[in-house]
């Protein structure tokens, strides 16, 4: 096959095949293998792989009813457009051998019943960032970690609780078959508060971290409508929402759907108030300086400083404090011990509540 004419930016790849230019964009599933083909020069793979679009268009044509349309690089319901992750979340279940699209419109359907705009476009960063299967009403499935005996690790007294057991602490039992639904205006819907109100789901890895050795993983299932914000951290593998089934158990089988290292991110069913006594402008003695990173000399200063106060700060306080900087509580037990400190090690509590001490 000849060279097909082409041209690579960072934000699209566009390829003239048979007279017409094809686009694909950088959020598409499909832009590195189309790059890595041209670069190979391998001009059947990059007809093939850049014409499923047309193919998308298509399949969606002969099933929707009109419904859901493809245009250009643009999907669209009823005239409104959506953006990229819902064609590559499309694209994916084709993969996988879909053959009605009829999950795929009632998810959309759900989501345009979302009250805000800004959950909606936030929704598209948690779809993306792992595969998370639809079922054929469109509702999501998602993941969640609890404590051994099916109760959320924390609780929030002032959430509205409207559906679920609670106890005086404001935890919350997630039994199999249990509907958990609380007031909308109980979850806090600015993505910028990492630690805050609300219910969770997340990511497998991400729930998965969160169950630890000693709790439990639970498949959850979610209505795109109630989804309200996804927090910016964690790599976008959490969302927060106001209503979720509890589907299964999963803990016994997790480590054969490849279950990652228990290494949470951060606690997620509490509030959490900063300390305010840490200055990272301040300068803290250790005796070899020279050799810290610039995290590494962080995070002593903060032990320090808590330790100056009579405080052994937790795993989380650490996490907590470090936001922007990624540290699974492995990573802070395996520097703080560097670091000359020691770590408590408790199999009845959760990792990310282990103290770190003198």
């Amino acid at each position: 096959m000849e060279a097909l004419p082409n041209i690579i930016t960072a934000d699209s790849i566009t390829v003239i095949v048979d007279g017409k230019p094809q686009s694909v964009r950088s959020d598409n599933v499909n832009f590195e293998s189309v790059k890595a083909a041209i670069y190979a020069q391998d001009w059947e793979t990059v007809s093939r792989v850049i014409n499923q679009k047309q193919a998308v268009q298509k399949f969606v044509a002969d099933s929707t009813d009109g419904e859901v349309e493809v245009t250009g690089n643009e999907v669209l319901y009823n005239g409104t457009a959506l953006e990229g992750v819902v064609v590559d979340k499309l694209l994916e279940m084709m993969r996988e051998g879909l053959k009605d699209s009829t999950p795929f419109v009632q998810y959309i359907k759900r989501l345009m019943k979302n009250p805000s705009s800004n959950s909606v476009q936030q929704l598209y960063t948690f779809l993306g960032y792992k595969s998370l299967p639809i079922t054929p009403e469109g509702k999501v499935l998602g993941y969640k970690g609890v404590r051994e005996d099916f109760w959320s690790s924390n609780g929030n007294t002032k959430t509205v609780v409207l559906q679920g057991k609670t106890d005086s602490s404001g935890r919350i039992l997630n039994e199999v078959g249990a509907t958990i639904e609380v007031q909308r205006s109980s979850v806090d819907d600015n993505k910028g508060n990492h630690c805050s109100h609300g219910l969770h789901v997340g990511s497998f890895d991400y729930a998965d971290g969160w169950a630890g050795p000693n709790g439990r993983l639970l498949l959850v299932e979610f209505d795109p409508e109630d989804a309200v914000s996804v927090p910016t951290d964690c790599n976008f593998q959490k969302l927060r929402v106001c209503k979720y089934k509890v589907v299964a158990d999963i803990t016994e089988s997790r480590h054969e759907l490849g279950s990652s290292v228990y290494s949470p991110k951060v606690n997620d069913d509490e509030d959490y108030d900063e300390d305010e006594d840490y200055d990272e402008d301040e300068e803290y003695e250790y005796d070899d300086a020279d050799d810290l990173t610039e995290t590494e000399e962080k995070v002593y200063a903060y032990i320090d400083t808590k330790h100056e106060d009579g405080v052994y700060p937790t795993l989380k306080q650490v996490q907590s404090r470090m936001k922007g900087t990624p540290l699974s509580c492995t990573d802070i037990v395996e520097m703080a011990e560097d670091l000359g400190f020691s770590v408590e090690s408790d199999e009845d509590v959760a990792m990310s509540q282990w103290r770190i001490l003198e």
